[in-house]
C-alpha cells in the first residue's frame, strides 16, 4: 500500500517547515516515499508522518536526508528548531493560551492531563496511540508532565470535573491507579484547585468528550472540544458563551467539594 502525500503548511510550524522541505527535497527527485525509505533506511509510515509533521524527527533521520539529498547540512542545521515543539502544531495555540490564562475550567471523561502521573499518562498515550516508538511515547509524557508545572505556581485557577468513569476505569496496576488517586485527593488541596467529580447518578449530560474553557489576564475567553482523534477551537463570544453555559450546568451536576473528595477516598480504599 502506497502512502499518500498531502499539501503540507511550511508555515504552521517549524516541524511542519522540516517536513514540507523533506517532502520538496523528494519530489524534485522524482522519488516515492518506498525509494526515500530505501535510501535512509527508515519506513515509510515514519517517513510519511514527518513530511505531514505529525511526529516529532526520529534520531539519525537529518543526517541521512542531508546525504541523499545533498544538502550541505541543511536537515541538521534546522532539526534543534524543530524538535523544541514538544507538542502536536493542532495543539500549540490552545497550549500557548492555556499558559497565560489566569482561569481554566475543564470537563474530562478521563484523569485530566495535568493531574496524571507518569505511569498514567504513559498508559493513556500508549493506548491513544499504538503505533508510535515507545522513544515517542516518552517525549510526549515528558511534555505532557512539564505542563504540569504552572498548576502548582497558582497563576491560575483551575476547575476540574471529572467523570467518575474515569475514577473507577482501572489504568495499569492497581498501585498504579492507587498513585493516580492519591495524587488527586492531593492536588485538590491546592488553593487555586477546585477538583469535582461528575457521578454516574447525574444521568445524561452535555458533554461525552472533553471540554476546556481558557481565560487570559485581558479578559480573552477560548473553548476547546476535543474527542479522541480531533479538537476545535471556539473563538466567537456567542460560542463559548454556550459552552461557559454548559460548563456551568456540569458544575451543577457534580458532587461537591467534600462529596468528591469522599468519592475518591472510597475508589483508593476499594
Amino acid at each position: 500500500m502506497g502512502w499518500p502525500s498531502r499539501k503540507v503548511n511550511p508555515h504552521k510550524s517549524m516541524r511542519h517547515y522540516y517536513g514540507s522541505e523533506a517532502q520538496l527535497m523528494r519530489t524534485k527527485r522524482g522519488w516515492s516515499l518506498a525509494k526515500l525509505a530505501e535510501e535512509v533506511h527508515f519506513s515509510t509510515s515514519t517517513l510519511s508522518r514527518v513530511e505531514n509533521g505529525d511526529i516529532k524527527v526520529p534520531n539519525g533521520l537529518s543526517e541521512l536526508l542531508d546525504q541523499v539529498f545533498e544538502t550541505d547540512g541543511f536537515f541538521s542545521r534546522i532539526l534543534p528548531l524543530a524538535r523544541q515543539e514538544a507538542h502536536p502544531a493542532k495543539y500549540q495555540e490552545i497550549l500557548a493560551t492555556a499558559d497565560q490564562a489566569v482561569l481554566d475550567e475543564s470537563y474530562s471523561p478521563i484523569i485530566h492531563g495535568l493531574l496524571q502521573t507518569p505511569a498514567h499518562a504513559w498508559h493513556l498515550l500508549r493506548a491513544g496511540h499504538p503505533y508510535l516508538s515507545d522513544e515517542e511515547i516518552k517525549e510526549r509524557v515528558k511534555a505532557r508532565l512539564g505542563r504540569q508545572l504552572r498548576l502548582r505556581s497558582q497563576e491560575c485557577r483551575y476547575s476540574f470535573i471529572l467523570d467518575e468513569s474515569a475514577l473507577r476505569r482501572q489504568i495499569g496496576t492497581r498501585e498504579e491507579m492507587a498513585e493516580q488517586l492519591q495524587v488527586l485527593l492531593d492536588v485538590a488541596r491546592l488553593p487555586n484547585v477546585e477538583l469535582q467529580v461528575l457521578p454516574f447518578s447525574a444521568g445524561a449530560h452535555s458533554e461525552y468528550a472533553s471540554l476546556w474553557l481558557l481565560t487570559t489576564p485581558d479578559g480573552e475567553r477560548l473553548a476547546y472540544e476535543e474527542s479522541s482523534r480531533t479538537g476545535i477551537v471556539f473563538e466567537e463570544t456567542h460560542e463559548v458563551t454556550e459552552r461557559q453555559a454548559l460548563y456551568n450546568r456540569l458544575r451543577a451536576q457534580a458532587l461537591s467539594y467534600e462529596e468528591t473528595e469522599l468519592s475518591i477516598r472510597s475508589t483508593l480504599e476499594g
